[in-house]
């Protein structure tokens, strides 16, 4: 047996009561008359003290309760240790491909079944299947990567276990460098029958083909694509951030093969746009708007006290892309979707796009008196949102499709040998504080009885 907290025994100090009220005990004296003095008065009156152990069961039983209510203070516990059962691992497989997995594998996975390891599910929980209800249709529930899941196994796989992994290698699993595994682990690749995949994915108004295989993936333009010209409706009274905004627009045209046309809001039209600039903070009204498609998205300058502060414009939520801030509108209209903020956490971009149309406020002025961000690299990849839809920024490098086969270099895996457990000890502490409270209990319970006779005996001699 060994103590968790053994400074509790200190509470063994706690004896010296039981053994004051026990040891102390005073009687009263017997009278004496000595009769060659009798008659000179009365004789004195002598009393008898002794010091000794009284009701001895009693002190036993008090001091015993004390010494087991310092040993609970003190946490006692039994540290075992037990051989584990011989053989145990794991067979970790997306369950969802166990019949082309077990068809490609089975005299391997038949040995480690012979061997004791236990078929369990590579995914979230990790659940335990047997090979007769593998046959069974299931669906891969999450699409963990494989660093999320190593993280799981290393929480839940008992130490000492060997775990055989069947998986790929695809690029698409990882999002970063795997977490060193706690357990012994043996990585069998498995191999995708269809080694080339094809797609096709919107990016930036465009229509591209995807191929990928296990080496590469790439992307061609669609060249029959009969794109429509982009109608851009801008308002600027004093004709000083317009500029900033068509040389950033003629960029954007330059680098889609987009034809984009502007017109100034006032001009007469008659078909409607698809992306307005309002570069005033004059309230638009509603026959401006309807010069505007319905789907259109459209900028406008917000009106408000001006701050000037220095700090920096960040355009994206990783804080990595930032430019200088001069001044911004204090916030008046916070609803809605935050797409850039000050260096503080202060709005001045915000989308609400549960509008009728795609609205974009602006808490700050292109003019570079503003900002420098019609200065800065980053200024027409800030735009492209507004004009050509909400892309993602991660969909720039096309990555992150599910249909991706490039596979991670061979060479940064090595698959070991099937290796025959011999088990392993598994180490114990068992809790006995509840052992310990019970005997204290019992023995409260006696020595409550063993008082009440005591003092009812007594109170029956007085009588």
């Amino acid at each position: 047996m060994q103590l968790l907290y053994p400074i509790g025994l200190l509470a063994l100090a706690g004896l010296i009561i039981p053994v004051i009220i026990h040891l102390w005990s005073v009687k009263q004296g017997k009278t004496l008359k000595i009769g060659s003095i009798a008659l000179l008065g009365e004789s004195a009156t002598a009393s008898s003290k002794s010091i000794k152990i009284t009701d001895l069961l009693l002190f036993i039983l008090r001091c015993l309760i004390l010494i087991l209510i310092a040993f609970v203070l003190a946490q006692p516990f039994i540290k075992k240790t037990s051989a584990g059962a011989k053989n145990s691992g794991w067979i970790l497989m997306d369950k969802s491909q166990f019949y082309d997995i077990y068809k490609a594998n089975r005299k391997t996975v038949d040995s480690l079944l012979n061997l004791g390891f236990e078929l369990h599910n590579f995914d979230l929980g990790f659940d335990q299947f047997l090979l007769k209800d593998s046959l069974l249709k299931t669906k891969k529930f999450t699409e963990l990567s494989y660093s999320s899941l190593f993280n799981q196994l290393n929480k839940q796989v008992p130490s000492g276990y060997s775990v055989y992994l069947f998986a790929d290698h695809r690029l698409k699993n990882f999002d970063g460098n795997l977490p060193k595994p706690n357990f012994k682990l043996t990585w069998k690749e498995t191999e995708n029958t269809d080694t080339l995949k094809t797609w096709s994915t919107s990016f930036l108004g465009k229509i591209y083909e995807g191929k990928s295989t296990p080496k590469q993936t790439s992307y061609s333009a669609n060249r029959t694509q009969n794109l429509p010209i982009i109608s851009v409706l801008i308002y600027d009274p004093t004709g000083t951030d317009s500029r900033y905004i068509m040389a950033g627009l003629s960029a954007i045209s330059d680098f889609t093969k987009r034809k984009i046309e502007f017109k100034n809001w006032n001009t007469p039209a008659i078909k409607k746009a698809d992306v307005g600039f309002w570069l005033s903070d004059q309230p638009i009204n509603a026959s401006n708007l309807s010069k505007l498609k319905d789907s259109a998205s459209f900028l406008n300058y917000e009106k408000g006290k001006v701050v000037t502060e220095n700090s920096n414009l960040l355009l994206d939520e990783n804080r990595n892309q930032t430019v200088e801030l001069k001044k911004r509108i204090a916030p008046n209209h916070l609803k809605g979707n935050t797409i850039w903020t000050d260096g503080f956490g202060q709005p001045i971009l915000i989308n609400e796009g549960n509008l009728k149309r795609n609205q974009f406020h602006f808490y700050s002025r292109f003019n570079p008196q503003w900002t420098d961000l019609v200065w800065n690299e980053q200024f027409v990849k800030a735009l492209i949102p507004i004009v050509l839809g909400n892309q993602d920024a991660k969909d720039f490098g096309f990555e992150d499709h599910s249909l991706d086969q490039r596979i991670v270099d061979k060479t940064q895996f090595s698959e070991s040998k099937i290796i025959k457990s011999n088990g392993y000890n598994k180490t114990e502490n068992k809790n006995i504080d509840y052992i310990i409270w019970s005997l204290a209990f019992v023995l409260l319970i006696i020595e409550r009885i063993l008082s009440f006779r005591k003092k009812t005996n007594l109170d029956y001699v007085k009588n």
